[in-house]
């Protein structure tokens, strides 16, 4: 009995801390339908020849979203796998003062990080050092398939840290039934998924296809949002000029890489920047037409 009082309290106060998301998501981001530039960070940042060529490559990245629109870039750094290697203090460290780098050159392009594959943990303290303003977290509370085994979940304890780190204000935007995963029970369906992230404290929840350069279908993406009362729904993979427009009836924002740049995880080319930012614009101003 004691247990079950506990287990409802604790929904409670997390469903309390839910209420806030949509707030949280608006003083990030100003205007509306904002687009997040995916940039892949990767090296051995432990040497300083490394280090100086990240850094590189994040500014040059950030000119290139400064002068073509985008609202947002969201680092990737690369870490490992599911939680392994260990993220060692001297690379999170280096993480940190890159990061710092890039926030102190950023003008008007929100920054936000990630640590691939699985180190939500380690990806909220690199926000919360360097003042980054979101998170993505690639597994949070699906119970999901990946590289063969059952990834470690722990959304409470990243709920207890932020709190513990003084974050509250860094949002967390999460994946569901995230690309390149199984879910462990396939009856739950994306809108059950949207639903449960948004109680354990989600601002917004990351819909994606099958893979890296596939979109979701507007449909998947429309039923997704019947699950959530009060967050956001990011578009994560596959968004593009040609598909922006359906997509983004049913979305708050788009994580976008690949249709943008040279690869998966390859750097932007400004003309296809120019391409997409040129029809998000007018998507906007329909929108505020329709008003």
């Amino acid at each position: 009995m004691i247990l079950r009082t506990l287990s409802v309290l604790l929904l409670s106060a997390l469903i309390c801390t839910s209420h806030a998301t949509t707030a949280l998501f608006k003083d990030i981001f100003k205007g509306p339908k904002p687009i997040l530039a995916a940039v892949m960070l990767e090296g051995d940042l432990t040497t300083e020849k490394n280090r100086k060529a990240v850094l590189k490559k994040a500014l040059d990245q950030l000119k290139i979203a400064q002068d073509e629109g985008v609202d947002s870039i969201l680092y990737e750094f690369r870490g490992g796998g599911i939680l392994k290697p260990a993220v060692t203090d001297l690379k999170l460290n280096r993480m940190v003062a890159i990061t710092k780098e890039i926030i102190k050159r950023a003008k008007n392009v929100v920054i936000g990080v990630e640590i691939l594959w699985h180190y939500p943990e380690d990806t909220l303290k690199l926000a919360a050092r360097s003042g980054a303003k979101y998170v993505r977290v690639d597994f949070f509370s699906d119970d999901m398939i990946a590289d063969g085994t059952r990834v470690p979940l722990n959304p409470e304890g990243l709920k207890v840290l932020q709190k513990k780190l003084g974050a509250e204000k860094i949002a967390l935007f999460t994946d569901i039934q995230v690309k390149y995963a199984k879910m462990v029970d396939k009856n739950i369906t994306v809108a059950q998924s949207a639903a449960r992230a948004e109680i354990l404290g989600s601002q917004g929840m990351i819909v994606t296809g099958e893979k890296s350069g596939h979109p979701p279908q507007p449909g998947y993406v429309a039923r997704s949002r019947k699950g959530i009362t009060n967050s956001n729904i990011i578009i994560g993979s596959g968004f593009d000029f040609k598909n922006a427009k359906g997509l983004m009836q049913h979305a708050d924002a788009a994580i976008v890489g690949t249709s943008i740049s040279t690869k998966t995880g390859g750097v932007l080319i400004p003309a296809k920047v120019r391409k997409l930012m040129k029809v998000v614009r007018e998507i906007r101003k329909e929108a505020k037409n329709s008003l």
